[in-house]
C-alpha cells in the first residue's frame, strides 16, 4: 500500500496511530490504520474491485504487537480502548467522505473482527 493522504493521528499510552487513505494493489484508494509508523497497516478498509463494496482486514501480527504496549492497569486500557475506538471511527467518517463516497462501508464497530483489536487492550 502507498501511504498518500494522513487523514488523522493520535497517541494513546506508549502507541502513536496514524490513518491514512491509501492506493491499495488494485489501484483502488483504501483507508488503513498504521501502529507506530510501521510498514503494514493495522487494519485496512479496501474496496473489493469496483463494486462498491468494502471489506475490513486486519493485521493479527500487529494486533499481538499492540498487545505489548498496553497498560497493567484495566481502568486505563478501557480508556485506551475507548480512545482507539473513537479514533478510528472519526478518522473512518473521513475517510467515507474522501475517498468511499458511494460505497458500502462496513463500520468498524459493526464487526466481529474488531474483538480481536478490543481483546488486545482489555484481556490480560
Amino acid at each position: 500500500m502507498i501511504k498518500s493522504k494522513l487523514i488523522d493521528s493520535i497517541q494513546i499510552g506508549q502507541v502513536e496511530f496514524e490513518a491514512y487513505i491509501t492506493i491499495d494493489e488494485n489501484n483502488l484508494e483504501a483507508f488503513a490504520v498504521y501502529l507506530d509508523k510501521s510498514n503494514e497497516p493495522l487494519l485496512v478498509f479496501q474496496q473489493i474491485s469496483n463494486n462498491f463494496n468494502v471489506e475490513i482486514k486486519i493485521n493479527q501480527k500487529l494486533v499481538d504487537e499492540l498487545q505489548q504496549y498496553k497498560s497493567k492497569d484495566i481502568d486505563q486500557r478501557k480508556e485506551h480502548y475507548k480512545i482507539f475506538q473513537e479514533f478510528v471511527l472519526n478518522a473512518e467518517q473521513k475517510a467515507k467522505e474522501i475517498a468511499f463516497q458511494d460505497t458500502k462501508l462496513n463500520y468498524f464497530t459493526d464487526i466481529k473482527l474488531i474483538k480481536s483489536i478490543e481483546q488486545a487492550y482489555l484481556i490480560d
